[in-house]
């Protein structure tokens, strides 16, 4: 197969000619790796996820005007969700189903798929490193209801930890943990911690794998990328003969890079001639997607790739608002399954997200941090001045039998 351009005019460039295979080099054997294995509603689920992922990069995308870059990890933002739904019920738990694609799963379905992705994708290749963790962290002196804690504990894995909200170090707990989790590369995920929060639903995520081919640094050169507005700028472009999968149509140019064992990729899509970003980005839906990487094929080809180094921040309420799970942000909330008690009103506050990419002749380094905050409606008060006349008793709590009861008139007054 022969590509159709020497240098396209956005993303990376592609010589004409088809670079054939070295022969006669020595190769060491790699470890297999594993494969993941998937039940018909895992895979289905999956089909979901991929589709939940493509309606949130758009509709983060489209909050972000002023041409700057974007990444973020939908997987890391599933998994902090998925976490909070467990609590979620009712009006509630369906407006999480909708808008995650739950839809036909039974919850414990859900939690079995996303059980199986925390234990088995780290596991997948020798060569990649991909860690997946999350933890709860609640107000402590705030009651939870055991089941969630011991699902959420069980189906993802989560550190559980009752932490003082109002203590100067709380947030610096919560961002040593994933910046721990992360290797460093998202450093903070919470600033502060306002009154009125009770729970943070985090996760984190971290991956890096070589490249499958390498791209040799003495090729790496300098040259035109083009911006929106045609005009250009100087970048450094990795240049080699690698495997890669590809296909073109009248919308884009689509490029697959394998990580090693072939078990990770990176694909990229640029748009075709004459189509710009912008306009391509609202037509890449689940069904386009699928077409793309079912009409992938296999080449060998000599090919330039811009390198990257860059971080992406995001409150993602108004993206996940506009994809139907709107009402978790209000008080008309129901997560009843975190408290029993309806009158905290439990809502989410904040969905914050950060993530971090970087390539370069090896391959790829990426990490990513999603937090829920849940918060409740109770504005918290200062404790009273007991200052007019009242009664008092004092009971046995089991029991409720009262042992004493009195009143105070002058609290001065020390009686006969």
């Amino acid at each position: 197969m022969k590509l159709k351009r020497i240098t396209p005019p956005l993303l990376f460039a592609i010589i004409i000619s088809l670079a054939s295979c070295n022969k006669g080099t020595k190769v060491t054997p790699m470890l297999p790796g594993k494969n993941l294995v998937l039940t018909a509603y895992e895979q289905q689920k999956v089909t979901a996820d991929n589709a939940f992922a493509l309606r949130l990069f758009k509709s983060v995308d489209s909050t972000v005007t002023d041409g700057s870059n974007l990444f973020i990890s939908p997987l890391s933002v599933s998994f902090a969700l998925g976490m909070t739904s467990n609590g979620a019920e009712n009006a509630t738990l369906t407006a999480f189903q909708n808008t995650l694609g739950f839809d036909g799963l039974t919850q414990t379905q859900v939690n079995t798929y996303y059980n199986n992705l925390i234990t088995n994708l780290p596991q997948l290749d020798p060569y990649t490193t991909l860690d997946i963790a999350n933890s709860i962290w609640y107000k402590q002196g705030f009651s939870v209801l055991p089941q969630f804690l011991q699902t959420d504990s069980g189906s993802f894995h989560a550190q559980i930890q009752a932490l003082d909200f109002s203590s100067p170090a709380a947030p610096g707990a919560i961002n040593n943990w994933v910046s721990d989790k992360t290797n460093g590369f998202i450093p903070t995920i919470i600033k502060s911690i306002p009154s009125n929060a009770v729970m943070y639903l985090v996760n984190a995520l971290y991956f890096k794998s070589a490249w499958k081919e390498k791209f040799d640094p003495a090729q790496t050169q300098n040259l035109n990328f083009y911006l929106p507005d045609n005009s250009t700028v100087q970048a450094p472009f990795m240049n080699g003969d690698v495997d890669l999968n590809y296909y073109a149509d009248s919308k884009a140019y689509v490029y697959e890079l394998p990580y090693s064992n072939d078990k990770f990729s990176m694909v990229i899509v640029e748009p075709a001639a004459g189509t710009s970003l912008a306009s391509l980005i609202p037509q890449v839906d689940s069904a386009q997607w699928q077409t793309w990487m079912s009409s992938l094929q296999h080449l060998k080809n000599t090919i330039m790739l811009p390198k990257l180094k860059y971080s992406f921040g995001a409150n993602l309420n108004q993206p996940l608002i506009n994809m139907g799970l709107g009402i978790a942000f209000t008080t008309n909330a129901d997560f009843l399954g975190i408290n029993s008690n309806p009158a905290f009103q439990l809502h989410i506050s904040q969905v914050v997200h950060k993530a971090y990419v970087g390539t370069d002749e090896s391959g790829t380094t990426a990490a990513a941090a999603t937090s829920v905050g849940v918060v409740t409606s109770i504005a918290p008060a200062p404790l009273p001045a007991i200052n007019h006349p009242f009664l008092f008793a004092i009971r046995e709590m089991s029991s409720g039998i009262i042992l004493f009861i009195g009143t105070v008139n002058n609290p001065l007054l020390q009686g006969n």
